[in-house]
């Protein structure tokens, strides 16, 4: 448990690049929608935010927050 984990919410991104699922391990290409985790203060920024593809995110939503960790 971090203490920034209140503040943490999942935004929806357009992939620049390949990525890969942090829960499922899919291949996430570029163009592709996903779902990555954001801090919402404009001053603080995540090193390792984990990114979620589509079908994990429509499967768990919001609840992905607390089982990735």
């Amino acid at each position: 448990m971090g203490k920034f984990d209140s503040l943490t919410i999942l935004k929806k991104t357009r992939a620049r690049a390949a990525h890969l699922c942090s829960r499922c391990g899919a291949n996430i290409s570029s163009g592709e929608h996903y779902y990555k985790e954001h801090i919402q203060d404009r001053f603080l920024h995540s090193l390792h935010a984990k990114k979620f593809c589509m079908r994990c995110f429509e499967k768990d939503g919001e609840g992905l927050l607390k089982k990735s960790s």
